[in-house]
């Protein structure tokens, strides 16, 4: 178990390093703060482009389904059905 003095010791590198954190995001510049917000938005759009990709390539695989495996496809569609059919 840690003494008092260990966590005071603790508290207090804690709060430097918070203290150094703020001083380094308050000294950034405008520019530079658009800058990192551009290249967040960026970031994003990279992600919903391979999200949409996702997407398409599972509804590509969902409308081969019945032709490759028919008997999983009716499986899934007689549990899908049994499944809202129990819904209240």
């Amino acid at each position: 178990m840690a003494t008092k003095a260990e966590l005071e010791a603790e508290l207090a590198q804690l709060r430097a390093e918070l203290a150094r954190r703020d001083a380094d995001v308050k000294s950034e510049s405008p520019v530079e703060e658009i800058t990192t917000a551009r290249q967040a938005l960026d970031a994003e759009g990279e992600d919903s482009t391979s999200f949409e990709n996702d997407i398409k390539e599972i509804l590509a695989d969902l409308e081969e389904l019945p032709h490759k495996q028919p008997l999983l496809f009716a499986l899934g569609a007689l549990t899908v059905g049994y499944l809202i059919g129990r819904m209240k």
